[in-house]
C-alpha cells in the first residue's frame, strides 16, 4: 500500500468513524480487492475494502460500487452479509462491519464440525437463490429472467473481459468459451441471484459451533443458474480442502429437494473455472507490486489444469490423477534461497501479510528453478510444434503460434475439436509439472463429484 493511498483511506475512514484509525492492517490473500482491518484507538475493528486499480477485476463492470449495492441490499433483507457504513467512489472503497468469525483458510476443524459448517453454508446458499430481486431493490439484475439470457449475457461479459486484457491470449480460454456457448443447459429455467465465488475463504463461521456468521466477497454476484454456486463451492476447494464434494452435493439436494443433474453441474464447474481463469489473466494484464502474484499464478495454474482435464472428460478422453514425482537433484543455491525464506525469514515476521509475501517469493523461486531445469526454450518449442501440426502453418515464434491457435479455435470445424483438446492436454500437463513444487499440495487436488 503506497503512502498516498494509506493517507487517503485513513482520512476517509476517519471522516465516517469520527476518529483517526490507529492502524490499517492489510489482510493476506485476495486477488480482486485489497482488504484492510481498520483498528481504532479504543480497540474497535472495521473492514475496509478497496479497489487499487490493479486487481483481477479492476477496470471491469464488477466495481466496488456494484458490490456495495449488493451487500447493502442483502444486509437490509436480513441475509448474513456485513453492514456497510460508507462507500465513496473518490477512494474507490467501502467501509463495513468487521464480522466475527474465521475462514477455512485460517483454522482447521474436526470432521463433525466440518460437516456442520458445510450444511450451514449450503443452507444459506440455497436461501440466496430464492430471494426476490424487486424486494431487494435490485430490479436491474432481474431483467435477465431466464438461465439462457443470463448465461448468454455472462459469457458475453467474460469474452469482453478476456479480449480487453493486455496480456497474451490463452487457447484454452478460447476453447472453453466456445464450448460453454454451444452447451448451455436448462436455459428455460428462471434465473436467480448467485454469489458466483462462494466457498472456502469467502464465508465466516464461529469456531465454537460452526455457525455461519457471514458470506463475504460479493464482487462477481450476478444472475445465473443456482448450480453455479454449488460448482463454486467445489472449485474453491482446489485452493483449500473443504470436506467431501459428495457431501456438498447431498446438502444441496437436501435443501432444494431436487436431484442434482451431474452433467449440468459439470457445465457450471467449467463455467466457474473459465470465469476465474479470465479474471486471473486480467490481473496479470496490469502487474503491480501490490498484487499477490504467487497466489494469482499458482491458483491460475490449478484452475487452468483442472479446466482442461474436465473439458477432456467431456470429449471422452481419460486423464490420470496428477502426482508430483519430480525427483530431480536441485542445486544448492535455489535450495538456500527457499530454506531462508520459508524456514528463517517467514517464521520471524510478526505481520501475517509480510510473512505471506516471503512465502510467496519462495514459491516463485521453486517455479523458476523447475522452469530452468525443464528448459524455457524446450517448453516453447514443444508447444509451437503442436500448434503447427494442428493448424498446418509455420510460425516465427510461440507468441504468434498461440495467437493463431486462439483464432483457429473460434472458426474450426467441430470434428477438429478432439485434436485441439489433445494439444491442450499435452501443453497443460507440461506446465503443471513445472509449477507443481511451487503449488505444493494444490498441484495434486482434483475435481471429483
Amino acid at each position: 500500500m503506497s503512502a498516498n493511498t494509506e493517507t487517503a483511506l485513513r482520512a476517509w475512514a476517519a471522516g465516517i468513524l469520527g476518529d483517526a484509525p490507529q492502524a490499517l492492517n492489510q489482510i493476506p490473500g485476495g486477488g480482486s480487492r485489497t482488504s484492510y482491518v481498520v483498528l481504532m484507538q479504543d480497540g474497535a475493528k472495521y473492514l475496509l475494502r478497496a479497489d487499487n486499480g490493479k486487481g483481477v477485476l479492476s477496470g471491469t463492470l464488477f466495481t466496488i460500487e456494484r458490490e456495495y449495492r449488493v451487500i447493502s441490499a442483502l444486509h437490509k433483507a436480513g441475509f448474513p452479509a456485513p453492514a456497510i457504513y460508507g462507500y465513496d467512489p473518490a477512494v474507490n472503497a467501502m467501509l463495513m462491519e468487521f464480522v466475527a468469525g474465521k475462514t477455512s483458510y485460517q483454522v482447521a476443524v474436526n470432521a463433525e464440525q466440518q460437516k456442520t459448517i458445510q450444511r450451514n453454508l449450503m443452507q444459506q446458499v440455497v436461501a440466496l437463490h430464492g430471494l426476490d430481486m424487486a424486494v431487494l431493490g435490485l430490479a436491474d439484475f432481474a431483467r435477465l429472467d431466464t438461465v439462457q439470457a443470463a448465461l448468454e449475457k455472462d459469457l458475453g461479459i467474460l469474452r469482453g473481459m478476456y479480449e480487453a486484457a493486455h496480456v497474451s491470449k490463452e487457447p484454452e480460454i478460447d476453447f472453453a468459451l466456445r464450448w460453454l456457448s454451444d452447451n448451455i443447459p436448462e436455459g428455460d429455467l428462471p434465473a436467480c441471484l448467485v454469489h458466483g465465488d462462494v466457498g472456502p475463504g469467502n464465508f465466516l463461521f464461529h469456531e465454537s459451533d460452526g455457525a455461519l456468521s457471514a458470506i463475504i466477497d460479493w464482487e462477481v454476484t450476478h444472475m445465473g443458474h443456482p448450480l453455479e454456486d454449488l460448482a463454486a463451492v467445489l472449485c474453491r476447494a482446489l485452493g483449500v480442502p473443504f470436506g467431501e464434494n459428495a457431501d456438498h452435493i447431498a446438502n444441496y439436494e437436501r435443501f432444494t429437494g431436487a436431484k442434482v443433474d451431474t452433467a449440468a453441474l459439470e457445465y457450471f464447474i467449467i463455467l466457474v473455472l473459465t470465469r476465474w481463469y479470465i479474471g486471473l489473466n486480467n490481473g496479470l494484464s496490469h502487474l503491480a507490486y501490490s498484487q499477490n502474484i504467487p497466489v494469482i499464478l499458482t491458483y491460475r495454474q490449478s484452475v487452468a489444469y483442472t479446466l482442461i482435464t474436465l473439458l477432456a472428460k467431456r470429449f471422452g478422453m481419460a486423464t490420470s490423477p496428477f502426482r508430483n514425482e519430480n525427483t530431480a537433484q536441485h542445486d544448492f543455491i535455489h535450495g538456500y534461497i527457499m530454506h531462508t525464506l520459508e524456514d528463517v525469514v517467514a517464521p520471524a515476521i510478526e505481520s501475517p501479510f509480510v510473512a505471506d509475501r516471503a512465502l510467496g517469493v519462495a514459491k516463485l523461486a521453486k517455479y523458476l528453478r523447475d522452469l530452468l531445469e525443464f528448459g524455457p526454450e524446450r517448453l516453447a518449442r514443444l508447444e509451437q510444434d503442436e500448434i503447427e501440426a494442428l493448424t498446418g502453418e509455420k510460425f516465427v515464434d510461440l507468441e504468434r503460434a498461440r495467437a493463431a491457435a486462439c483464432a483457429f479455435v473460434r472458426t474450426m470445424r467441430d470434428e477438429k475439436a478432439p485434436d485441439f483438446m489433445r494439444y491442450l492436454l499435452a501443453s497443460s500437463g507440461r506446465k503443471h509439472k513445472i509449477w507443481a513444487a511451487a503449488m505444493g499440495d494444490m498441484a495434486e487436488r482434483q475435481m471429483t463429484y
